[in-house]
């Protein structure tokens, strides 16, 4: 394989001898017998003082409650109040600010039907319901919202549109939501928007058609990432790298947005970072020689974690782009794929470590260099088995997902909160690593292996939906379609 740009020596800007062992919070169900992360593409809703949000399963096929809990105390999220026909049913939050400000969206559902209409809300800190585009029958989504209570997202309209940014194929505009009035984002020149992440600066990111002319590729027209700004929306990667499809998936605080865009023919992926009016194609700094990469989240200092495959696209590698310097962060031993979702502003990494080829998945930490199970460091009784770790805050506090170890449950999906406790050292790490390992033998046994990850396509190999932007209704579908052990 190939590596440009450098690799750098890797040490974290507050530098440990050792790894945190964490202290391990199981978070409820609601009625059923899991409970997930939710969250806007893979990540999980946990701001800095350690709220964290959970789609809990209800025990009713399809119908999802969501919550926030914060030092072990539950607030759940309300639903809509009926409108005609449609009665209140799931809640889904997307994102937790760090006032306790929720945004997401709530589904009304037709009891003689079964048709079921998302609707954008906010939920209050005691979790009351504000819904945000008024009595609708189309579908809308809030993605994001920022610590002044500035909210980003998608309306529908009731055009049918094969090529819908949305979930229900009909033509969809970015909006924001600034107390109590909500604004259209307008468009780089077709007719679909798709507002996404928005930053405490009242910018805005997403996706835009630039025409409504399909490309004969793609079968859909062209679309651009955007940053929006006091009314101006501004194309950051006119044309992508000479594709037609390009996306943002985060915005910092600071107004660095990575993302990706494709190549000719829609061949391949580039990641970019967009800093200071200026997009830089992140294979220019480091690759590994593969066709598909892009970059997933970044940090206020402009550090920009992703994936890469590798130059025989055989499996894709969690990579990190950072002061002109390019890291494969390699994998677990064990494993020949792995993916990073969120760096902290310490240069703490959490993702996954996977195998292509079975899709059993581990969640791990990056720091001091090296990849690390995060099961070897959570205590050897603990109840689940790590397969995510979605979130990371600065406070190394990190959202994860496990699976059931033992009880009338076991194998089922919980939500899980990791909190640091003190330092580990290697002979603790080692004994924890061979009890655990002891224990998922013993579940394995009973149970059978854990399921495929959700992010992974059928075969094992990598989901497309990472590389290019898609609904939460489709992640969440998803993950209710994995098998159970």
């Amino acid at each position: 394989m190939t590596i440009a740009g450098g690799v750098s020596a890797q040490a974290t800007p507050t530098s440990r001898s050792t790894h945190h062992q964490y202290r391990v919070i199981v978070l409820p169900v609601d009625g059923g017998a899991d409970s997930f992360l939710a969250g806007y593409l893979f990540y999980a809703p946990l701001n800095h003082r350690g709220t964290i949000g959970v789609l809990g399963d209800t025990g009713t096929p399809g119908v999802f409650n969501s919550y926030t809990w914060t030092a072990g105390r539950q607030t759940d999220l309300q639903p809509l109040p009926p409108l005609g026909d449609f009665s209140g049913s799931s809640t889904f939050i997307n994102w937790v600010n760090q006032w306790g400000l929720s945004a997401g969206f709530a589904t009304r559902t037709d009891a003689s039907t079964s048709v079921s209409v998302d609707n954008a809300v906010i939920w209050t800190p005691d979790g009351k319901a504000h819904d945000l585009v008024g009595r609708s029958n189309t579908e809308s989504h809030a993605v994001w919202v920022n610590d002044l209570g500035e909210v980003s997202g998608w309306l529908a309209s009731t055009t049918p549109d094969p090529c819908s940014f949305g979930s229900s194929f009909a033509q969809t505009e970015g909006f924001i939501w600034q107390f109590g009035t909500l604004r259209r984002l307008g468009t780089l020149g077709g007719t679909d928007t798709y507002g996404e992440f928005i930053n405490d600066l009242g910018q805005v990111s997403g996706h835009s058609q630039t025409s409504d002319i399909s490309d004969p590729t793609s079968g859909c027209p062209p679309f651009d990432p955007f940053i929006w700004q006091d009314g101006i929306m501004k194309d950051i990667n006119p044309g992508n790298f000479g594709g037609t499809q390009g996306g943002t998936n985060f915005l910092n605080n600071r107004g660095d947005a990575v993302g990706f865009g494709t190549t000719p023919g829609e061949a391949g992926f580039h990641p970019f970072l967009w800093r200071h009016d200026k997009i830089t194609d992140l294979n220019s700094i480091g690759t590994l020689g593969g066709s598909s990469n892009s970059a997933f989240n970044v940090n206020e200092f402009g550090h920009v974690i992703g994936i890469n495959s590798t130059a025989d696209e055989s499996a894709i590698h969690a990579v990190l782009w950072r002061d002109q310097t390019f890291t494969d962060l390699s994998t677990l031993s064990g494993d020949d794929c792995s993916e990073a979702f969120r760096i902290n502003n310490d240069d703490q990494i959490v993702g996954i470590s996977f195998s292509c080829e079975t899709g059993a998945t581990h969640a791990v930490i990056w720091e001091n260099g090296e990849m690390v199970d995060l099961d070897t460091l959570i205590p050897s009784n603990a109840p689940v088995e790590l397969t995510s770790a979605n979130w990371i805050s600065d406070d190394g506090v990190i959202a994860a997902q496990g699976i059931l170890l033992a009880g009338s449950n076991m194998g089922a999906t919980r939500a899980v909160l990791l909190i640091p406790t003190g330092e580990c050292d290697a002979a603790a790490q080692a004994a924890s690593a061979l009890n655990r390992a002891a224990a998922r033998a013993s579940a394995d046994s009973v149970a059978g292996a854990p399921s495929k990850g959700a992010l992974s396509a059928p075969g094992g190999r990598a989901n497309s939906m990472l590389f290019k932007p898609f609904s939460p209704a489709a992640l969440r579908s998803k993950v209710q379609s994995a098998p159970r052990p």
